[in-house]
């Protein structure tokens, strides 16, 4: 009988999860925020992640980690500055609290976005 070490245990999506989150990325493709998804698997580890543009930096990454044999969470994180820091926007056990947190930081996200270039744009003479 082998013993699975916690590396070689892989934490996955249910089908309910991914869909749960591909929905908020999808509805934030349509309002422009995102155009690119990426799924990650690093030694176990599955990361999906939000861009504006294919390979560009993340704005939203999110991963699931095992906290027990029933227990799961979820952590999103953006990158915060240029230094490459990542900064945790969201975090739960439930993905239902997690994607209401979620969505409620990428309104914010997408809101800044819409100033910014509404500003850039309305340059005064």
């Amino acid at each position: 009988m082998s013993i699975k070490r916690p590396s070689d245990i892989k934490i996955g999506y249910t089908r309910k999860e991914f869909g749960a989150i591909f929905q908020l990325y999808s509805q934030h493709v349509y309002k422009g925020l995102f155009k690119d998804f990426s799924f990650t698997e690093i030694k176990g580890q599955y990361f999906i992640s939000f861009r504006e543009e294919a390979g560009a930096t993340p704005l939203i990454t999110i991963e699931k980690r095992k906290l027990g044999p029933d227990r799961v969470l979820f952590v999103a994180t953006s990158p915060a500055g240029n230094k490459g820091a990542l900064n945790e926007i969201a975090r739960s056990e439930k993905i239902d609290a997690f994607i209401r947190q979620l969505k409620g930081k990428i309104e914010i996200l997408a809101s800044a976005k819409s100033n910014k270039g509404s500003q850039s744009g309305s340059r005064s003479s």
